[in-house]
């Protein structure tokens, strides 16, 4: 868990799409949508295999660039 927390659009939390990159049967990958609008806003990624969040992008203005990035979760842990 990160020490820095990100501004999300809402508090919701859609994943929207959790994937297994490294096909290692654990999920790595999440894009979520925060506020219900169906479009990812929050990308969070495991880059190292634990089962943790290693890094984590917000895109508030949903432009298709991140505007915060933080290592660990950014106090948006994914569900189990």
């Amino acid at each position: 868990m990160s020490e820095e927390t990100v501004e999300t659009r809402g508090e919701e939390r859609h994943d929207l799409i959790v994937g297994d990159t490294n096909r290692d049967g654990r999920a790595d990958l999440w894009a979520t949508d925060t506020d219900g609008d169906g479009k990812a806003d929050l990308f969070q990624f495991d880059t190292d295999g634990d089962g943790q969040v290693d890094i984590t992008m917000v895109d508030l203005d949903q432009d298709g660039n991140p505007d915060q990035v933080v290592d660990g979760d950014g106090g948006h842990a994914p569900q189990a």
